[in-house]
């Protein structure tokens, strides 16, 4: 029997040393009132869309809306910089991801852009842990936890005879990986505490995963 082991990207096994806001204030100094409200209503409208580039139609609606010296290109390629560098993965989650590796078919099942999200892998050396990276908005794909579609999509990326996802939301991750057969571990704060899957970090995950009583 084959287990394939999926992880989240975004707040599982990357963390964020700034906001949004200020990611998007340093991409966008000295931008009008109103204009990263804004953005963020219209990109996430797309995101939810499935838009392959939500930073785009969002940038598009604030050049064209608001006083803004840049064009929307130059302002998508700023912010992805910037969003880039306000990520870090801790060591203790890298090594975990290394250690589920070695010993399971792995990949990465992440809502977002996938032009983004993979630089973000590509950014912090994960690309070439895992086997398979699935992203909601690629058009291959085209379906956003908690879908089941997103999942489907996953197994076709990399059979295996059961799954297990470890993820930081718990409606979108453990909920959504349960409805698709899937086993699931949460490593946020926004469920059950009393849930099963709750556990403390990505290294505790890999730990239940392989059956151990310490991370």
């Amino acid at each position: 029997m084959t287990t394939a082991v999926f992880f989240d990207l975004d707040l599982t096994l990357l963390r964020y040393t700034a906001d949004f806001e200020t990611i998007f204030d340093r991409a966008v100094p000295d931008a009008p009132d109103g204009a990263y409200d804004r953005y963020l209503s219209v990109f996430f409208d797309a995101f939810e869309d499935l838009a392959v580039d939500p930073y785009a139609v969002g940038f598009e609606a604030i050049t064209g809306e608001f006083d803004i010296g840049d064009d929307p290109e130059a302002l998508v390629a700023r912010y992805a910089e910037a969003e880039l560098a306000a990520t870090t993965v801790p060591a203790s989650a890298r090594e975990a991801l290394v250690r589920v590796a070695d010993r399971r078919p792995t990949g990465i099942l992440t809502n977002g852009a996938p032009a983004v999200q993979r630089a973000k892998l590509e950014r912090h050396d994960l690309a070439g842990v895992v086997d398979a990276v699935v992203v909601s908005n690629d058009p291959a794909v085209a379906s956003r936890k908690p879908d089941s579609g997103v999942f489907e999509a996953a197994e076709t990326a990399l059979p295996a005879d059961d799954y297990v996802y470890v993820g930081d939301t718990y409606d979108e991750d453990v909920v959504g990986a349960r409805d698709a057969g899937w086993e699931a571990y949460h490593v946020g704060d926004d469920g059950p505490g009393d849930d099963p899957a709750a556990v403390e970090s990505v290294a505790e995950a890999a730990a239940r995963i392989f059956g151990e009583d310490d991370a």
